[in-house]
């Protein structure tokens, strides 16, 4: 008996011997993709976020992240144009039907959702001309993005025939998104509250 615990004792002691001998676990190295997640979490958390500083949480060069993000205008699109993105995606699993009604449902709650959204909000109100020139710009990420989406719901619509339109479906996805934009932003457009039952409204009598 003896015997059987002094040689299980030794075997404990060797095995801990072998785990301490171990090499350390080596984290892979930051990636473009670490530092758009970074300036995600610092957005949504209502945060201003730069690439320098950015760098510096990640521990690269200045130079990397430069390459990585571009200048602070195109990462602060690119941060709105992925979250932007996951809006619709998440509008598009919840609402149910087909046609117009689908297009002006998924429309409708993503408006709901980014109206009410405490970063967003925040990040408007700190400079309304700096976020209408990064979401709403033909040439920014975010407005590319957001048509391009909205154009693949109406062609998804049109191949199963469950909606007509009067022009193509790059056309109109353009013109429902732009119509969405000056309701949201319709304070720092034109100081006016935005009302987004009338842009639902307006939304249906396009696609009716």
């Amino acid at each position: 008996m003896v015997n059987r615990l002094t040689m299980s004792r030794g075997s404990a002691g060797a095995a801990r011997e072998r785990v301490r001998r171990l090499p350390p676990v080596r984290q892979p190295p930051p990636a473009a993709a670490d530092l758009l997640a970074l300036a995600r979490r610092r957005f949504l958390r209502g945060e201003r976020f730069g690439v320098e500083d950015l760098a510096a949480e990640l521990g690269v060069s200045r130079a990397t992240a430069y390459r990585w993000a571009g200048n602070a205008e195109q990462l602060a699109g690119t941060v709105i144009a992925s979250l932007a993105e996951d809006t619709f995606r998440r509008a598009l699993r919840e609402v149910r039907g087909r046609g117009a009604a689908r297009v002006v449902g998924v429309m409708a709650r993503g408006m709901h959702y980014i109206a009410t959204s405490d970063a967003y909000r925040a990040f408007v109100a700190r400079d309304p001309q700096r976020a209408l020139r990064l979401v709403a710009s033909k040439d920014g990420p975010v407005q590319q993005r957001t048509i391009a989406l909205h154009e693949e719901l109406l062609a998804e619509e049109l191949r199963r025939g469950a909606l007509r339109l009067p022009v193509d479906a790059h056309t109109m996805a353009y013109a429902l998104v732009r119509i969405v934009e000056s309701f949201l932003y319709a304070d720092a457009i034109a100081g006016e509250q935005p009302d987004l039952d009338k842009a639902v409204d307006i939304l249906k009598l396009m696609l009716r």
